[in-house]
């Protein structure tokens, strides 16, 4: 399971009958002195300057699918991904879905790369973070039919894109319900033609963190399996509205196959 140090976060509660937070500040992290030892200090301050992009981001996803976006953090020390069948440069990772258990329960968390924000256009970071949305959307639908005891296996890169681009429910069936909705669809096509994000990121990420050694932690895609134990499953409860939103989706899924 992937685990995050949220020691670092704090702890903060709302008082609106919605769940406990566990991620105090997203960018908690930075606060860290080694972090801030290991990245120039322009880089942390661009990272930081950007938090609009996403709480814009974020402000338009919910208004165009009336679900509320999950907790999510950005990570300074950036993942990437390799398998021993490929050869070549490593594949970062600038966005995932995070397992946590939390009181018994699992939470589910978006970790953001911090060079996808510090490099990342607007419109890039804005994508991202509906992509990584409609994954959320399609592990709840998973965790409410008990069917997640653990993801699958992709053991290449290029598998692993394609699993990437077959998990999640179609964005035109979830983004719908504003003025919004037709800019994130838009976002989403340029962005991630053959399921991979622009080039321009990945040389910018390539030549200005990973080639200048700023912090990296490398990640097996064979291994990067979550395992979450059955009872577990069976005792977590998200939001009523989301599980009413899936519910939707999924007569809307069917109605547009049988077109």
């Amino acid at each position: 399971m992937q685990k995050v140090d949220y020691e670092s976060f704090g702890i903060s509660k709302e008082n609106n009958n919605q769940p406990e937070k566990i991620i105090k500040d997203p960018f908690g992290k930075f606060e860290d002195v080694n972090i801030q030892k290991a990245i120039p200090k322009k880089i942390i301050k661009d990272i930081k300057r950007k938090k609009e992009f996403i709480e814009n981001g974020i402000n338009r996803i919910e208004e165009a699918s009336k679900i509320r976006y999950p907790e999510y953090y950005i990570e300074p020390i950036l993942p990437i991904a390799f398998t021993s069948l490929e050869r070549g440069s490593p594949t970062p990772y600038f966005a995932r879905n995070i397992f946590h258990i939390w009181k018994g329960e699992v939470r589910i968390i978006i970790q953001l790369s911090a060079p996808l924000i510090a490099f990342g256009l607007k419109g890039t970071i804005q994508a991202i973070l509906a992509h990584e949305f409609l994954h959320y959307i399609e592990y709840v639908r998973k965790f409410e039919r008990l069917d997640i005891i653990s993801d699958e296996i992709s053991s290449t890169l290029f598998e692993a894109k394609y699993a990437d681009a077959c998990r999640s429910f179609k964005p035109e069936l979830i983004f719908t319900h504003s003025n919004k909705a037709p800019q994130i669809l838009k976002h989403l096509r340029e962005k991630f033609q053959n399921h991979s994000v622009g080039e321009r990121l990945i040389k910018k990420t390539t030549d200005d963190w990973i080639n200048k050694s700023l912090p990296v932690r490398r990640v097996n895609l064979e291994n990067n399996v979550s395992s979450i134990p059955i009872e577990t499953i069976m005792r977590t409860r998200f939001d009523l509205d989301i599980g009413k939103r899936i519910k939707e989706l999924e007569q809307n899924a069917k109605k547009s196959k049988s077109r």
